[in-house]
């Protein structure tokens, strides 16, 4: 005697299948790029971030973030955690004197900047979502545009040292420029 069985059937599994995978075709390009937004929206904020940290640092110390060890202003580069992206020399970004970005905003800078030092004015200073350090060019404090730069998603900065707005995908904000009054 022959039960009736009770399942699916060859074809049914096979239009099942090929219905998931259409909607995975469709959702996962869509996910992925939520995903790269999130991160160019979390570096935007980052950045936006360690601006303020370094206005507020200049309105407590007088000075920007770019002085040494004997307390001259000789910093030409500022970075955070992270690796170094690339294309840095190619834009013109001196690196000859580097110092990490916590040492101005995390830890104790009243060596150089006296009780006027009222920080940490940030916690710490995270990579970019891509692994990159967020750089600062601090010798462009004695003239030029100084920003705040992640290499974006590509992992190039594209940015040149002293240009006016970003370029390529480089994702940062413009902390300080000097004006150059023409007689």
């Amino acid at each position: 005697m022959l039960r009736k069985q009770r399942g699916f059937t060859l074809v049914e599994v096979i239009v099942v299948a090929g219905i998931i995978a259409i909607l995975a075709g469709i959702l996962v390009p869509l996910i992925l790029k939520e995903i790269d937004e999130a991160r160019i929206t979390r570096s935007y904020a980052d950045v936006r971030s360690m601006s303020t940290s370094i206005v507020v640092f200049r309105k407590d110390t007088g000075k920007w973030p770019n002085l040494n060890g004997g307390c001259t202003a000789t910093v030409s580069f500022v970075f955070g955690e992270g690796a170094l992206p690339s294309g840095l020399a190619a834009q013109g970004y001196d690196q000859t004197t580097s110092v990490s970005l916590d040492d101005y905003l995390a830890i104790d800078g009243t060596g150089c900047y006296g009780a006027r030092w009222k920080g940490p004015y940030l916690a710490h200073t995270s990579a970019d979502p891509w692994g990159n350090a967020y750089f600062i060019n601090a010798g462009n404090f004695a003239g030029g545009a100084v920003w705040i730069l992640s290499a974006g998603p590509n992992g190039t900065i594209e940015t040149p040292a002293g240009a006016p707005v970003l370029q390529g995908d480089d994702v940062g904000i413009m902390v300080f420029r000097s004006t150059v009054i023409l007689e």
